[in-house]
């Protein structure tokens, strides 16, 4: 049994008792005397349901409908998330990497592992060679596979500017994944990455006519 149902039971026991033996003192009083009796006992007893009483009905319903009850168990992954909002973000890469190995069919923790490096170290170098490893250390499904290599072509266009590596990326995943919602929305990053390469380019040209000029 819980141990907090059980104090509470105690109390409410200890608050009958008393109860009971007032009343018994107080029927041997006048009017007056009874109904102060009863507004007190009626003051004391909503303060005690307001107080007491419907938080712990609130509490048992919420166990009862959305919860088991149970101790929750503190994972990996939690100790990660803790440490990132800690700022301790090698701490949280050591959690990651305590998952990649427990749970290597999980790519979440890889992909945790690359951000970490390239938006908190802002290293995206370090975080493509580790998707790479990853892609390259086993047979990923294919869901799996192409949640990876999005996020190596994200890292190549947006935080390096390296337009060719994310075409090449993204047309490994059309190659790899015909025929899938996979290779359709490779094809819409592709014109992406082709209008933000044609982007670079003409800045490019336009500072160097000007230098000229």
């Amino acid at each position: 049994m819980n141990t907090g149902l059980i104090i509470r039971a105690c109390l409410l026991g200890l608050v009958v008792l008393a109860l009971k033996g007032a009343w018994h003192f107080v029927q041997q009083a006048d009017d007056g005397v009874k109904l102060i009796f009863f507004i007190l006992v009626g003051a004391g007893g909503g303060f005690w349901a307001i107080k007491v009483f419907i938080p712990w009905v609130g509490d048992a319903l919420g166990t009862f409908f959305y919860s088991s009850g149970e101790e929750i168990q503190v994972d990996e992954s939690m100790r990660a998330v803790a440490k990132v909002a800690q700022g301790d973000y090698e701490g949280a890469i050591e959690e990651y990497e305590k998952l990649t190995r427990t749970r290597p069919e999980d790519p979440h923790p890889v992909a945790e592992i690359a951000k970490i490096h390239c938006d908190r170290f802002h290293d995206p170098l370090t975080a493509i060679q580790v998707l790479q490893r990853h892609l390259e250390s086993r047979e990923w499904p294919v869901d799996d596979a192409a949640f990876l290599m999005f996020r190596l072509a994200e890292i190549h266009s947006e935080k390096r500017q390296d337009y060719d590596a994310a075409r090449a990326v993204l047309e490994e995943v059309v190659a790899n994944f015909p025929n899938t919602r996979h290779s359709a929305n490779a094809h819409h990053r592709l014109n992406e990455v082709d209008q933000a390469k044609f982007k670079q380019v003409t800045e490019q040209r336009l500072k160097a006519n000007r230098e000229i000029g």
